[in-house]
């Protein structure tokens, strides 16, 4: 499995100039492949550069044959996540000078402490801090490529590193979670996490920025600038929490599976009005199931997605349609009552289980047996 290491670096003060100048070399290279990808729709690495790397080595000698090599991948990975539809058009990307900057094994070298990266008039090296985890993860596992990054006035290398799979639990439990916005997960054991005040904070960050747009000023856009992804921020911080203690909640229980809906294409089904749909474009489930798939990897434990179609309204003892009213549950069959987040989630577990594993015994018939007794009736006259 791989995990990312973001270095925090000290750059030394002869070293930031080639560093800039490299950063901005580099962004001009990934531009001037762009036309190449678009008008011949390529994008992939090997047939791509064999269109214009001896191109890109004319414009920038200086840049070197390796990092030109590192530009036409990273606008390969940039076309790769556009998903581009066959017959659509093509759009050309722009990439900024402040952008990042791909390195490979060729490119750097992490040895006793130190990062030395290439750039423009000779390698630069730099030391680094690393948080506790991050170093266990330096010494277990294998470094691969990484990306030069620019926050401020601070430098980020964000180094790949290769660890050893974690071996998969055979047997134990499964743990289901129900994914929402007023409740950001709801497990099949109880345990619900409120969303409620993620919701108000993300509300106040909408009306402030609609304030500012609408004012225009200077004042108002310096404002925007300052503010801009510190709502995106605060909700990541937030999915990290969650899917932590869904993944300790799993460990708890001895589960060796997590069970969630599959949600994908959901933003296309949602109906409301505008503010209703502005809210739910912005919920970040996808994120959340991500996060918590990753961490439940290393611990062994598996991700099962199934179909979430009526567990919502299905009554997870009798299986009868019942009536949810907000969080509660009301089944008029059985007479069950219960949280209704819950109920889903332990539909979900039910779900989960029956696509995993069979409910009982099959007797599979034998065909050769079957075919030996068997004996053609006589056909009556005239049929």
């Amino acid at each position: 499995m791989k995990r990312t290491v973001a270095l925090n670096l000290t750059l030394p003060p002869e070293g930031l100039s080639p560093i800039l100048q490299t950063n901005d070399a580099f962004a001009d290279a990934c531009n001037e492949i762009v036309p190449f990808a678009v008008q011949n729709r390529c994008w992939n690495n090997v047939a791509l550069h064999r269109l214009c790397y001896y191109e890109i080595r004319k414009l920038f000698p200086l840049l070197g044959s390796q990092m030109v090599c590192n530009a036409i991948k990273k606008v390969c990975s940039a076309y790769k996540s556009l998903n581009i539809a066959r017959g659509e058009a093509v759009p050309k990307i722009n990439f900024r000078r402040k952008g990042s900057i791909h390195y490979d094994k060729r490119t750097y070298t992490l040895k006793n402490g130190m990062l030395s990266l290439f750039a423009i008039g000779g390698r630069v090296g730099c030391t680094f801090q690393v948080g506790k985890q991050q170093a266990e993860y330096l010494l277990a596992g294998v470094a691969k490529e990484g990306e030069l990054v620019r926050r401020g006035n601070k430098w980020f290398f964000n180094l790949v590193v290769d660890l050893p799979d974690t071996p998969r639990i055979a047997e134990g439990k499964r743990l289901a979670v129900d994914l929402g916005e007023n409740n950001l997960a709801t497990t099949s054991t109880g345990t619900i996490f409120g969303g409620r005040k993620l919701r108000d904070i993300r509300d106040r960050f909408l009306s402030r920025r609609r304030k500012l747009q609408s004012n225009g000023s200077g004042s108002a856009k310096r404002c925007l600038k300052r503010i801009s992804g510190k709502e995106r921020r605060h909700v990541k911080d937030v999915n990290h929490v969650v899917s932590r203690a869904i993944v300790a909640e799993a460990v708890r229980i001895g589960a060796k599976e997590i069970v969630f809906e599959e949600l994908t294409n959901i933003r296309s089904r949602i109906k409301g009005n505008k503010r209703m749909r502005s809210r739910l474009h912005r919920w970040s489930w996808d994120e959340l199931q991500k996060f918590v798939e990753y961490k439940a990897q290393a611990k062994g434990m598996g991700i099962v997605y199934v179909n979430p179609a009526y567990t919502s309204q299905k009554c997870s003892r009798c299986s009868s349609l019942g009536i949810r009213q907000r969080h509660r549950f009301t089944c008029p069959s059985c007479g069950s009552y219960q949280h209704s987040d819950r109920n889903a989630a332990i539909n979900l577990l039910k779900l989960g289980e029956s696509a995993v594993s069979p409910t009982a015994l099959v007797n599979v018939p034998m065909v050769a047996a079957l075919a030996a007794s068997y004996k053609p009736l006589p056909l009556e006259r005239g049929s």
